[in-house]
């Protein structure tokens, strides 16, 4: 039996987590290798009742603060376009749309002012928000569900709100699979999970 999965990364967990684990950013061919890994994972946990095939694999994250903003004194500009973090991942997701079967989804991210950093309390850090990116997830769960175009879902992510989207799309009669990269997750997202990868 062929079965169609659908790989669904939270890119901001995603590049935390494996630069956590590496030392190193990603780059799109390490996101490949994590799908080959994905897809490995799962034939252990199906003992080849099923044979799985990558139908497509949705990366959300945002794209990079690129505006000039006042620094904490409200006296020098900071442009954060010229930041090398920014000019990296801005490279980074533009190589990660031209990857064969990949679907790249964009939240905003906003820019709430100033915070000193925790650590050395002389340091001020950019406050940046996500918008929009797990309304996004969501809402392609429940989209795969109700159109049929998938008959397993694997969710990289460690954010117990994606709950109930899970919750939906399993009434659906969708299988989800949680791969946290060996991250500690609460347990009720493990719960509502059918099975939990690496």
């Amino acid at each position: 039996m062929t079965t169609k999965v659908c790989i669904l990364f939270d890119g901001g967990f995603f590049t935390k987590k494996f630069e956590e684990l590496n030392k190193k950013f990603p780059t799109a061919a390490d996101v490949q290798n994590e799908v080959t890994k994905i897809m490995a994972e799962m034939a252990k946990k199906t003992n080849g009742e099923t044979q799985d095939i990558v139908f497509r694999v949705y990366y959300y994250d945002c794209r990079p603060f690129g505006e000039k903003v006042k620094d904490h004194t409200g006296k020098i500009d900071v442009d954060f376009s010229k930041s090398k973090l920014s000019i990296k991942k801005t490279h980074y997701l533009n190589d990660v749309c031209r990857l064969d079967k990949f679907a790249v989804r964009l939240g905003e991210l906003s820019f709430d002012g100033w915070k000193q950093d925790l650590h050395n309390p002389k340091k001020w850090k950019p406050d940046f928000k996500q918008k929009g990116v797990d309304m996004k997830v969501g809402l392609d769960m429940a989209l795969m569900a109700l159109k049929h175009t998938s008959d397993k879902i694997v969710l990289v992510a460690g954010d117990s709100d994606f709950i109930a989207p899970i919750k939906f799309v399993r009434k659906e009669g969708i299988q989800v699979y949680l791969y946290s990269m060996g991250h500690k997750v609460k347990s009720r997202l493990i719960e509502h999970c059918d099975f939990k990868l690496a």
